[in-house]
């Protein structure tokens, strides 16, 4: 015996309620995912680069630095800064050094050149770049930023901020492309008028 229940059929005011639930759900949902997604990109801004004297710097790479990139004796490191950076590899290092000294610095800025160790005390020039020391308040001159880019490089990408002309800030992404690093992204942002350079 088959029992056949007739139900009423729901008033069109709730159907409509119940749609528009669904919709503002939906939409809530959609929206909270996006912001949830952008706030999650902690490194976008990437990570400092620290400064510290040579003294950890194996003595043959700190010649070539020298050699390479000055007319300084090799014993003028005193003013020559250096920054490590591990990479994915945990035998290699990329050496960065800044040359921010006034015999080094001109028109075009001061000298920033890089170094990753190829193994057995054997060292390669990765990147060589002239950079105004300038900085807008609040942002690194070099920091780090992983390689998003669709490198499969392990070497990290480095991101440059220049200030130009105290008014405009551009960014410049240098990434490794076949063992010497590249410019991968530039953009410019106008900066507010009221900025002062450190």
């Amino acid at each position: 015996m088959l029992i056949i229940v007739d139900l009423p059929m729901p008033d069109d005011k709730i159907v409509r309620l119940v749609r528009y639930f669904h919709l503002s759900l939906g939409l809530f949902l959609l929206i909270s995912v996006l912001f949830l997604n952008g706030c999650s990109n902690t490194n976008a801004n990437g990570v400092k680069i620290r400064w510290s004297n040579t003294e950890k710097v194996p003595a043959s790479l700190m010649r070539l630095a020298i050699a390479d990139n000055t007319s300084l004796s090799s014993t003028a490191r005193t003013s020559i800064q250096v920054s490590e950076v591990g990479l994915k590899d945990q035998d290699n290092r990329l050496y960065l050094f800044n040359y921010n000294d006034s015999r080094l610095c001109g028109r075009l800025g001061c000298l920033y050149t890089g170094y990753i160790n190829k193994g057995k005390n054997k060292f390669t020039r990765v990147i060589n770049l002239y950079l105004q020391p300038k900085k807008a308040p609040g942002e690194n001159l070099i920091s780090i930023k992983p390689n998003n880019f669709g490198s499969t490089s392990n070497i990290p990408c480095l991101d440059i901020q220049q200030l130009n002309d105290n008014r405009t800030l551009q960014k410049i992404t240098y990434c490794d492309e076949g063992g010497y690093y590249q410019a991968v992204e530039n953009s410019f942002l106008k900066l507010p008028t009221s900025t002062n350079t450190k």
